[in-house]
């Protein structure tokens, strides 16, 4: 079975799917007449592929075109003055270009879950032309040991828009918006050190894992059924949706149903794991 993999960014940019870089319009959308002529529909415009001609969607008047390279092109400008060493990207197409999603990785700022076992921030930029959604960024973690991602699901793996006005992002706000991003990805690694530390059950594993649909619930509850704690069945099913899923859509999907419920279902009082980790880094020392 052909299986994806979104991890393949990891010592290179590389892209997936379509390019990115093909130019878009927007063009009024018309309907044909009894008498052969066309007639334009009201506040409806389509975007269009100007390299192919195609039609990618339908959106309204309201709509804001910004181009999937130019949104990279402003992320790539705002981390410039920010002191984050190199900053690999993987990129992610589909629906004939109308969804984009990048994630940049940040190695030079990864931190120690215990031990050898380091997670670095990972940033995921999304980008759509079919009015699915408006242009979003949110922190993840990327866990180098088994080369697993986890990004999405809200709480500690937090999510929000990038300002655009008439079609123009801020860059200054951007890059604003990074560092508050990055700055929360202490919060990740409190979370991960406390569920290293927490056990569970498999009923609450197999309830855990219910959300994700019966097809990957089934073999996520496989992979993970052997783990003791929570961090241990945590990175076996952001393990299978890295590496284990035939489309980088259900793949994303999937981190964000398994960030979520995992958060649902095994809370972490945030100061007392920020107090456990200096005691454990102190300990180690």
């Amino acid at each position: 079975m052909k299986t994806v993999d979104l991890s393949l960014h990891i010592n290179q940019t590389m892209e997936r799917g379509h390019a990115a870089d093909f130019p878009v319009t927007l063009r009024p959308v018309y309907i044909p007449k009894a008498d052969c002529t066309w007639e334009p529909v009201p506040k409806r415009y389509a975007v269009v592929r100007m390299d192919t001609e195609e039609p990618i969607s339908v959106v309204s008047n309201r709509y804001a075109l910004v181009p999937h390279q130019e949104i990279l092109g402003n992320v790539r400008q705002a981390l410039r003055p920010l002191d984050v060493g190199p900053t690999p990207y993987g990129l992610f197409i589909d629906r004939n270009g109308a969804r984009m999603r990048a994630l940049f990785k940040f190695p030079a700022l990864a931190k120690a879950v215990a031990g050898g076992d380091e997670i670095c921030p990972c940033l995921k930029i999304a980008n759509t032309y079919d009015g699915s959604g408006t242009v979003s960024m949110q922190i993840g973690a990327f866990r180098f040991v088994c080369t697993n991602l986890a990004v999405g699901g809200g709480g500690v793996f937090a999510s929000g828009f990038v300002s655009i006005h008439l079609g123009q992002i801020d860059i200054d706000r951007v890059t604003n918006e990074l560092v508050s991003y990055l700055q929360g990805f202490d919060r990740i690694v409190a979370t991960y050190r406390s569920w290293m530390n927490t056990a569970l059950t498999p009923d609450q594993l197999e309830e855990v894992f219910r959300p994700c649909g019966g097809y990957h619930a089934k073999r996520i509850f496989s992979d993970a059924n052997g783990g003791a704690t929570v961090y241990a069945a945590f990175n076996a099913a952001s393990y299978y949706a890295t590496h284990k899923t035939r489309s980088f859509r259900v793949a994303f999907r999937l981190l964000e149903v398994v960030n979520r419920e995992f958060q649902k279902a095994f809370p972490v009082n945030q100061n007392e794991a920020a107090l456990e980790g200096i005691e454990c880094h102190a300990a180690q020392a």
